[in-house]
């Protein structure tokens, strides 16, 4: 868990921006880049396949695809695609998302997320990594199989000490949002390693979102970063 790798998030939601702002950062090199997915906007792993196909070796990820709206055979369905488009550099980061946006845009009930999540990433991880699933659970069923096994990083998001040990035990890495350093070394760190203790597995990286400001008066960047 000690090495890290800096990537960019990518914010436009213009398609054409999108694929030319990560050609951009490659030729900068910036290792990878990574987007998020809410509401209505055009569609991330799209836009993230498209950039694919104009790079040659930039990492893509998303952190995260909320996992309310569409079901994980069909996450697995674009995964593979993209996964053909640029082999080894996807990775695949999903998550529940938030409470209000998930019941006022899809009109889901938010309820049992961490559950819900359990079920998402085994289905997910069986189908990809074994390449057929047979699967009924309380919020999930899921029988199928795909030509061949597809081996790419599943990664989940987290902010409570629950979801990072879920992420320690069944994922390849735990996708913080915008937590406190203080957070992420004391109780964040730790619940990954007890989780993957459980597992028996070696604990997964954990990927921490840090908003950045470039400016030449250091003292109103910390005055404006504490308020």
């Amino acid at each position: 868990m000690s090495q890290k790798r800096i990537g960019v998030t990518v914010v436009s939601r213009e398609p054409s921006t999108v694929v030319e702002t990560i050609q951009r950062f490659e030729k900068m090199g910036i290792p990878a880049a990574w987007m998020t997915l809410g509401g209505a906007a055009p569609d991330s792993i799209t836009m993230l396949a498209a950039a694919a196909v104009r790079t040659e070796r930039i990492l893509l990820g998303t952190c995260i695809v909320p996992t309310w709206p569409r079901h994980p055979i069909a996450i697995v369905q674009q995964a593979q695609a993209i996964a053909g488009l640029a082999p080894g550099r996807f990775r695949l980061g999903l998550g529940p998302g938030h409470k209000q946006p998930i019941e006022d845009t899809y009109g889901y009930e938010f309820k049992a997320p961490l559950g819900h999540l359990r079920e998402y990433v085994h289905i997910v991880k069986t189908l990809l990594r074994q390449g057929a699933v047979d699967f009924d659970g309380k919020h999930y069923k899921a029988h199928t199989r795909i030509a061949k096994p597809v081996d790419l990083p599943i990664m989940a998001s987290a902010l409570r000490e629950k979801s990072f040990e879920l992420c320690g035990a069944e994922c390849d890495g735990a996708i913080s949002w915008v937590c406190p350093g203080k957070y992420l070394k004391e109780v964040c760190v730790p619940a990954i390693a007890r989780g993957a203790k459980l597992a028996g597995r070696t604990p997964p990286a954990l990927f921490t979102h840090a908003p950045v400001c470039v400016h030449d008066e250091r003292q109103e960047v910390l005055a404006a970063a504490r308020e």
